[in-house]
């Protein structure tokens, strides 16, 4: 009998320590289904999420193959219209290329030229300073300078000369000669105007200026901006 009851009290914890370890196990075992079902849960939301896009793109692709009139479709008309689009630039394009012709690549230095066709204008000017080895041979070599170097008169420009120049007096009267091409619409008014002819010349006396802040009036040949006149003269 006491064998008996001996044996009942040993087995008395490790029942509890069985019942113990199932409860545990089953309690770890549902802690898995319910992280499964919430995976589970997840991807079924994702799936929805990537079903509904992916009606919205068949419904846009759809709306694009809607019949708009007789057999044409949306998008073959949205295709239309930019190819018409970019055949109306490019058309504009050529036809502005083959219309539009710069005189400044029309006309051929040598042919004006040989063409005769000359103007002169005349001017004067005022120096800034009079020194005894300033020349006129000084004043014409800058007027060529001024005029020859010019992109807007340059292949038109032939010659200068100095009219009227003595060291006792700083009033230049100057002489330019321009060859011409025949008759055009606006040229005379616009290329070969006096004042724009003026202008080349006293922009480049302010350009000198800049170049030179600090030089003195009398270490070069300087002319007086304000004085320069000009007037033209066919030949």
């Amino acid at each position: 009998m006491s064998w008996l009851r001996a044996c009942f009290r040993n087995r008395g914890p490790r029942t509890k320590t069985e019942a113990m370890k199932m409860q545990s196990s089953a309690q770890e075992h549902e802690i898995i289904e319910l992280q499964e079902h919430k995976v589970e849960e997840s991807e079924t939301d994702h799936d929805k999420t990537l079903d509904a896009q992916t009606r919205k793109e068949r419904d846009s692709w759809k709306s694009c193959r809607n019949v708009v009139f007789w057999k044409c479709k949306l998008w073959m008309v949205i295709t239309t219209i930019f190819l018409v689009i970019f055949l109306v630039i490019l058309i504009s394009l050529i036809l502005y290329s083959n219309v539009y012709t710069d005189e400044d690549d029309y006309w051929d230095p040598d042919e004006l030229l040989s063409s005769g066709n000359f103007h002169n204008f005349s001017g004067t000017l005022e120096l800034m300073c009079v020194l005894p080895h300033f020349s006129s041979e000084d004043i014409t070599k800058r007027l060529t300078e001024v005029y020859s170097s010019s992109p807007a008169l340059g292949r038109y420009f032939r010659s200068a000369q100095v009219i009227s120049f003595s060291n006792e007096s700083s009033s230049v009267i100057y002489q330019l000669v321009f060859s011409v091409p025949p008759s055009t619409e606006g040229f005379m008014e616009n290329t070969m105007n006096p004042d724009f002819i003026r202008n080349i010349l006293r922009q480049n006396i302010y350009d000198e200026d800049s170049l030179n802040p600090g030089a003195s009036e009398c270490d070069r040949l300087k002319f007086e901006p304000t004085s320069l006149t000009c007037k033209c003269c066919t030949l």
